[in-house]
């Protein structure tokens, strides 16, 4: 299986958080490799450098799709009755 990665990126209401203005997102593109991503995350990132309210990201769909695959475990289930 590819390592999907997912980049977007948009209007922040905060720069240090990752709270995004749903009316600008911009879905840069799928990227079935990090090296890829991050190439695709950089050229966008950069165009927006100025604008603090900007913020591209990277998110690692495979990690969410297989957590288990990638050392990430799952919450346990509440106990019956709890």
């Amino acid at each position: 299986m590819s390592k999907l990665h997912l980049v977007f990126g948009g209007r922040v209401k905060d720069p240090r958080g990752l709270e995004f203005d749903l009316d600008t997102i911009d879905l840069v593109g799928l990227y079935g490799n990090y090296a890829d991503a991050e190439d695709a995350w950089r050229g966008r990132a950069q165009r927006t450098v100025d604008d603090a309210e900007m913020k591209y990201v990277i998110v690692h769909l495979h990690r969410l799709l297989e957590p288990d695959s990638e050392g990430i475990n799952r919450p346990a289930e509440p106990a019956a009755g709890s």
